[in-house]
């Protein structure tokens, strides 16, 4: 619990999108374009679903809505008037701004920077672009070391407020004593194992 925290996996492949994103990718794009917009909403649908944002859901259901308007004027007691040539001419605009957005978002998405090791539970690091992270074979500080009488007051960086770490004592004679003392009892231990 108050221990370091674990170091996410590093994403596979560099950034790249996996063959399965790229299939699905071209799968709703030939889907928009072979359906000449009508089945434009799918490809935002996905989009909301995959980025979970209002904006992606405002824009599915603008979108949606859209569709729905555009389709209403291709009725046959619509023919040859202005409205069926309008819907047309927007439902076809709609179904390229539509397979551009999703084809870009959808690239951003699979192509977003793997997480920066080194700090869990979402935080950010103290210093823009580095990433605190703790050794292994590092000893973590002592909580119950003396600190100094001046503590240095916290330092702004960025939107976070940055503490101040315990400074590290040196090591006092008493822990050499009892380095000293731990020696002993080892040599006296491996005297009494050759006997």
């Amino acid at each position: 619990m108050y221990g370091p925290s674990p170091v996410p996996a590093p994403r596979q492949g560099g950034g790249r999108s996996s063959a399965g994103a790229i299939a699905v990718r071209v799968l709703l794009t030939v889907l928009v374009v072979v359906s000449l917009g009508f089945l434009a909403w799918v490809a935002m649908l996905r989009i909301a679903i995959m980025r979970r944002t209002g904006r992606d859901w405002a824009l599915f259901w603008a979108q949606l809505v859209l569709n729905i308007a555009c389709v209403v004027p291709l009725e046959q007691r619509f023919a040859n008037t202005w409205m069926n040539t309008a819907g047309l001419i927007v439902l076809l605009v709609q179904m390229v701004a539509v397979v551009c957005y999703y084809l870009i978002v959808d690239t951003r998405h699979h192509h977003a920077p793997a997480p920066v090791p080194g700090y869990g539970y979402g935080y950010p690091p103290a210093h823009p672009g580095t990433a605190a992270t703790v050794p292994s074979s590092a000893p973590l500080p002592n909580p119950y070391a003396r600190q100094s009488q001046h503590p240095q007051p916290p330092q702004q960086v960025g939107p976070y407020v940055q503490t101040p770490s315990a400074p590290v004592a040196p090591p006092t004679p008493r822990i050499d004593q009892v380095r000293a003392e731990l020696d002993e009892l080892s040599d006296l231990l491996r005297k009494e194992e050759d006997r």
